[in-house]
């Protein structure tokens, strides 16, 4: 047993719950094991009424009887450097993706548009060799990921939850394979309407010269605070809107003066960014855009002069679709 926290030694470990306020019970075979950086950051998003304006003739505005906790609002957030293609999943997973094939198994999530999806909470258990706690009730609030010609698929998340607490439960032991996506694999391609994940109906056109990207979304999910006997979250839902950012690198050549020109900021754009190894394991990122920005001649990438593309996530009213996320993945169930 390891008597100082070490860094080799941390690790996520992620199972999926009944419902929410029903932890997932961890065991040595029960979870999956996140192929996250080695520290994230754990907040316990806990606030303090320290009553500092308050005065009883003494000059330490701060009295130690006074102070109290007014609420407990955690939050998980951990990036993977190299995203897994079993592990992206769950991260979909919790907002409501759907699971079909049978290997490579394709996780899809499009966001409900006229209703809400149905949420799966998550059990995080988190450890460092020394100490160990259990998050209950996470769910994704922010999701990035992102890829440049000279990496590999990267991808984050931060988790809200309702509660963190120290926990004596066992890690998953397995540790399965883990394909990675290098970012050349990587394609972006541009289409006349919402786009499909095999560039058919409509057909995508291949765009040259991508040399990064970067992708934020808002997944709308939030913590619900209520006046009902607790410190802690009442519920969840999704109670925002869902809004995403991409922002593109491209080469400043003909393609980039006919397809992101200075003239193309605030028109639409739908566009297919696609990855797919030699397993058939891949990313498939699909979505109807307004160009908010582009920044031509903004700055040079290995010699070349490149634009940089900013895209912001619009409803298409055709196709009744906004984002669409695919991945392949030998993952065949949630953990």
């Amino acid at each position: 047993m390891a008597t100082l926290g070490s860094k080799a030694l941390t690790r996520v470990v992620a199972a999926s719950q009944s419902g929410f306020g029903t932890a997932a019970s961890m065991t040595a075979s029960v979870g999956e094991n996140m192929f996250t950086d080695a520290l994230g950051i754990m907040d316990l998003g806990i606030t303090v009424d320290l009553g500092e304006t308050t005065s009883v003739g003494v000059r330490t505005a701060i009295q130690a009887g006074r102070v109290v906790i007014t609420g407990k609002n955690p939050t998980v957030t951990f990036s993977e450097s190299a995203a897994s293609m079993r592990t992206l999943p769950i991260i979909f997973d919790a907002i409501g993706a759907s699971t079909t094939g049978a290997g490579p198994y394709t996780w899809d999530w499009s966001p409900t548009q006229t209703d809400v999806d149905t949420p799966i909470f998550y059990s995080l258990l988190v450890g460092d060799g020394v100490q160990k706690y259990l998050v209950t009730d996470a769910i994704p609030t922010e999701i990035t990921m992102s890829a440049d010609a000279s990496g590999v698929l990267m991808a984050g998340a931060t988790f809200a939850a309702s509660t963190i607490a120290s926990s004596v439960l066992a890690y998953a032991t397995a540790l399965p394979t883990q394909p990675v996506l290098p970012g050349r694999l990587l394609k972006l391609s541009t289409a006349a309407t919402f786009p499909s994940k095999a560039a058919v109906s409509p057909t995508a056109t291949d765009y040259d010269d991508v040399l990064a990207f970067n992708l934020s979304i808002s997944t709308g999910m939030s913590m619900v605070n209520a006046l009902d006997a607790s410190l802690t979250a009442a519920t969840a839902g999704f109670l925002g809107s869902i809004d995403a950012t991409m922002t593109i690198t491209v080469a400043s050549n003909s393609s980039a003066t006919s397809t992101f020109p200075i003239t193309a900021i605030g028109t639409q754009k739908y566009l297919r960014l696609t990855g797919v190894d030699s397993n058939s394991y891949g990313v498939w990122i699909l979505g109807s855009w307004v160009v908010e920005n582009v920044v031509p001649l903004s700055a040079e990438n290995d010699g070349l002069v490149v634009n940089e593309v900013t895209l912001r996530l619009a409803y298409d009213t055709t196709s009744g679709k906004s984002l669409r996320v695919i991945v392949d993945s030998p993952l065949s169930t949630a953990p």
